[in-house]
C-alpha cells in the first residue's frame, strides 16, 4: 500500500511532504514523494494529514461494555468502536473491584492479548485503576471496592497478568504504599498516582520512590492551593508524566492549554477515561449494578457525580488543536507519550520504517478520512 501526496507526520514529530509505504503489517519506507514509486494499492492523502494511530492507555469502555464485567465480548465490542475512530492501540482499564474479579478479569485480558482481528485494536496490555485509593478521592468507584495498599496483593495480581499490567493507579500516602511503588519499580509496571489526597510533601516521597506519573491530572486528587500544592502541584512541578482527559469537560479547556505550557509536548498523556456511556444514545444504563445516566456525550452516577469519559481520542486531539496546541504536539500526546509509557513505543506511537503500520488520515479539519491497522485499510 502507498498512501501518497499527504503532509507525514515523521518520527521526528515534524510535518513533511512523503509518500508511506507498507508491506504486510509494517511501514516499509517513508520517502519524498518525487522518489517514492506508486505501486500496489494506492491511497492518495492530497490536502491531509498523515499521522499515527492514536494509543489509549485509560480508559473502561464503551457501548455499554466495561471491561470489569463479565462480559466475554466487551473487548471486542470495545476494541472494534476504538479502531474506527482512530485508536488503533489500547490498554483496557479495569476499575476497583475485590480481589477474585480483578483476578478473573485478568486471566479474561490475558486471552484477549494475542487477538489479532483486523477491524479491532490491538491491546498493549491492561491499566489497574486501584484498588488501592482514598476514600475521600474515591470519585465513581463504589466505596466498598477500594481498601488501602497491599503489596501481596499487588504482586498477586501482576503475576496473574502474567507481564500484561503496564500501569496501575494507586494513592500514594495510604499505609505501606512506598512498598507497592518499589515493587511497581521492579516489575517494571508504571504507577500513577491519582484518587489520592496526597500532599504536596507525600506526592514527591512517592515520586522519589518510584511514581511516574499522575492519574487524569486535577480529577479525583487533592488540588493545587496557593498554600497547598497538594498531588495537583506536585504533579505539574516535577518531572513525571501527567495523564490529562482533554474532553473540555473534566477538565476547562484553557486549564488543559495551560498544562500544556507548563509540562510541555513530551510529559502529557492524553487519555478519555471513557466509559460504558461512549457512543451510546442520551438515557439511563444499569452497569455493574448501578444506574449511570448519559447526557450530552456525558456519563454520572446517580448522585451526579461524573463517571468517566464519553469521547474518543481523536475529539481530544481536536479539543487541544482549537485552543493553540500545534498538531503534531497534539498527536504526540495521544500516540508517542501513552506508547512510551507501555514499553511500547518501539512497535508503535510514531510513523517510523519496521514500527506497525497503524496510520491514520485526517483531512484539514482533523475529520477521520482513513484508517489503516497492521497493514489493512480499515476504511
Amino acid at each position: 500500500m502507498i498512501i501518497k501526496n499527504g503532509k507525514v507526520l515523521n518520527d521526528d514529530y515534524v510535518f513533511v511532504d512523503a509518500n508511506v509505504k507498507t508491506e504486510g503489517d509494517k511501514i516499509e519506507k517513508i520517502a519524498n514523494c518525487k522518489t517514492c514509486a506508486c505501486e500496489g494499492e494506492v491511497i492518495d492523502a492530497t490536502d491531509c494529514y498523515v499521522v499515527p494511530g492514536l494509543v489509549e492507555t485509560h480508559f473502561h469502555g464503551a457501548l455499554g461494555k466495561n471491561f470489569v464485567n463479565d462480559d466475554l465480548d466487551s473487548y471486542e465490542i470495545v476494541s472494534r468502536y476504538e479502531a474506527k475512530n482512530g485508536t488503533t492501540s489500547i490498554l483496557p482499564t479495569l476499575s476497583a473491584a475485590p480481589k477474585a474479579k480483578l483476578l478473573s478479569r485478568l486471566d479474561y485480558m490475558k486471552s484477549c492479548m494475542d487477538k489479532d482481528i483486523p477491524d479491532c485494536a490491538k491491546m498493549y496490555g491492561v491499566h489497574l485503576e486501584g484498588p488501592f485509593f482514598a476514600e475521600k478521592y474515591k470519585g465513581a468507584h463504589l466505596p466498598e471496592n477500594i481498601r488501602n495498599t497491599d503489596v501481596n496483593e499487588f504482586n498477586e495480581l501482576v503475576e496473574r497478568g502474567g507481564g500484561i499490567v503496564k500501569i496501575m493507579t494507586l494513592a500514594p500516602e495510604l499505609p505501606n504504599a512506598d512498598d507497592v511503588i518499589k515493587a511497581g519499580v521492579k516489575s517494571g509496571v508504571c504507577i500513577s498516582m491519582g484518587h489520592t489526597n496526597a500532599t504536596y510533601e507525600q506526592a514527591l516521597h512517592a515520586i522519589e520512590c518510584g511514581v511516574k506519573q499522575g492519574t487524569h491530572l486535577f480529577n479525583a486528587m487533592r488540588p493545587l492551593n496557593h498554600r497547598d500544592p497538594g498531588t495537583v502541584g506536585g504533579v505539574l512541578l516535577s518531572d513525571i508524566k501527567a495523564e490529562i482527559i482533554c474532553d473540555f469537560f473534566h477538565v476547562h479547556g484553557d486549564v488543559v492549554k495551560m498544562v500544556y505550557d507548563i509540562k510541555g509536548r513530551e510529559k502529557i498523556n492524553m487519555i478519555t477515561d471513557s466509559e460504558v456511556g461512549t457512543g451510546l444514545p442520551d438515557g439511563d444504563y444499569n452497569v455493574n449494578g448501578r444506574v449511570l445516566t448519559v447526557k450530552d456525550k456525558k456519563t454520572y452516577t446517580e448522585d451526579g457525580t461524573i463517571a468517566g469519559g464519553s469521547t474518543v481520542l481523536l475529539d481530544g486531539v481536536k479539543n487541544v488543536v482549537s485552543k493553540g496546541v500545534p498538531l503534531e504536539d497534539a498527536i504526540m500526546m495521544a500516540s508517542k507519550n501513552p506508547a512510551e509509557t507501555i514499553g511500547a513505543y518501539d512497535k508503535i506511537g510514531s510513523l517510523k520504517e519496521g514500527k506497525s503500520a497503524d496510520i491514520l488520515v485526517l483531512d484539514k479539519e482533523l475529520n477521520l478520512k482513513h484508517v489503516i491497522m497492521r497493514g489493512k485499510l480499515l476504511f
